[in-house]
């Protein structure tokens, strides 16, 4: 179970790395008003079939989902002053979910430019002898009162709590 463990910390650590630079140089951010923050998420999955992949998004209780397209990307617009809670699902797969807290960000956090990350999300298959769950995001990312990038990975993994059926 450590050497499972570690490889999800490890597969975890270098999926957020996408966060500082863009996977795909051609991919272009989607268009976005100046007070939205465009995210491009890009899906790795272990093994290599994005079929059944869902992106559940809730904003501010709004709930919204998607697919992403042939080559795993995830675009997505979040207002400012909002906290997203993006969920990536995949039957057989360990869920992740990655918050996003858009309050203090403003122009400065982006040299002007339109406001725009990437990063990436590893889904890694669950086993059966070895089921593990998040115990919380995997990974935040937010800005601070001078709306600098904050981020931060969670790679907490717990074995869920068996449920006993009461009758």
């Amino acid at each position: 179970m450590a050497n499972t463990l570690q490889n999800t910390v490890t597969l975890g650590a270098v999926a957020l790395l996408g966060l500082f630079s863009s996977t795909n140089a051609n991919a272009v951010p989607p268009e976005a008003p100046a007070d939205h923050l465009a995210l491009t998420a890009w899906m790795d999955v272990a093994d290599g079939n994005l079929n059944g992949v869902i992106v559940e998004v809730n904003v501010n209780g709004t709930q919204d989902w998607g697919r992403p397209d042939a080559d795993g990307r995830v675009e997505l617009l979040l207002p400012s002053n909002a906290v997203a809670m993006i969920h990536f699902r995949k039957p057989g797969h360990v869920t992740k979910v990655v918050s996003v807290d858009t309050h203090n960000m403003n122009d400065a956090s982006f040299n002007g430019k339109q406001p725009h990350l990437s990063f990436g999300v590893a889904m890694e298959a669950e086993k059966p002898a070895e089921a593990l769950a998040a115990a919380a995001p995997m990974g935040s990312i937010a800005f601070d009162e001078a709306g600098d990038l904050v981020i931060q990975q969670a790679q907490h993994l717990i074995r869920p709590r068996g449920q006993k059926v009461v009758f």
